[in-house]
């Protein structure tokens, strides 16, 4: 025998929770948390009473504390936040921008360090770029296949973060002639670094987890891009 509530035109449900003779002992009511927990079943939280009372008034306190921090009302916190995050986001494009163009202007000066590899003066770059980020390494590669001219190739490595590795190879058109595709020949070099990548047959990115593996990859790449164009192996 379970007891059964009915809510006329609502709901009717098996009762699975705790009584109270009269609703005035529940205070507040306050749902929490909705969350699915198997096909069909949904999960409800809530407070309720004493928990009620504690859960607004320490929501209360985080409000006026948050108030407090933005200098604005509690009805103008949403405003203030969507502000804040719009300067933010224009703040990180603005500085990711910048270290493109710092990546660029490091690239410039890579351009006349690049080794020529004879019978076809094909003209190699393969450098670390030190902390440069994955959009840096890109445009500092697009700035190097169009500065060397064709025929050119340009393998580069960064290790922009903790545990992480980027890579990039830009070749120029003569180079994916010859049978070379820079996606295969980056996604070889980046599994020395604990990752992998892929992209077109002139210009390819990929990523690693062994920034401590980069200087020996970098290497193995001026070594094996040499050996191809050369026709040496």
């Amino acid at each position: 025998m379970v007891r059964v509530v009915a809510v006329p035109g609502i709901s009717l449900e098996l009762c699975g929770g705790t009584h109270v003779s009269n609703t005035a002992e529940i205070r507040g009511f306050k749902i929490i948390s909705e969350q699915g927990i198997a096909s069909g079943i949904r999960r409800i939280e809530a407070v309720a009473g004493d928990a009620f009372v504690d859960y607004v008034c320490a929501r209360d306190n985080y409000m006026r504390r948050l108030c407090l921090s933005l200098k604005v009302k509690a009805e103008d916190v949403n405003s203030r936040v969507e502000t804040i995050l719009e300067e933010l986001r224009a703040t990180r494009n603005e500085a990711s921008s910048l270290r493109s163009k710092i990546a660029v202007l490091k690239a410039a000066s890579l351009a006349s360090r690049a080794t020529t590899v004879e019978p076809q003066n094909v003209r190699i770059v393969v450098e670390n770029m030190g902390d440069v980020d994955a959009d840096g390494l890109k445009s500092a590669a697009e700035h190097l296949i169009d500065t060397l001219k064709d025929p050119a190739a340009v393998i580069l490595g960064s290790s922009p973060g903790d545990g992480k590795v980027s890579l990039v190879a830009a070749f120029s058109p003569a180079i994916v002639e010859m049978g070379l595709q820079a996606g295969k020949f980056v996604s070889g070099i980046a599994k020395l670094c604990g990752g992998g990548g892929g992209g077109k047959p002139n210009f390819a990115q990929a990523g690693g987890r062994k920034p401590e593996n980069l200087p020996d990859a970098l290497e193995k790449a001026r070594a094996e891009i040499v050996a191809r164009v050369s026709g040496s192996s």
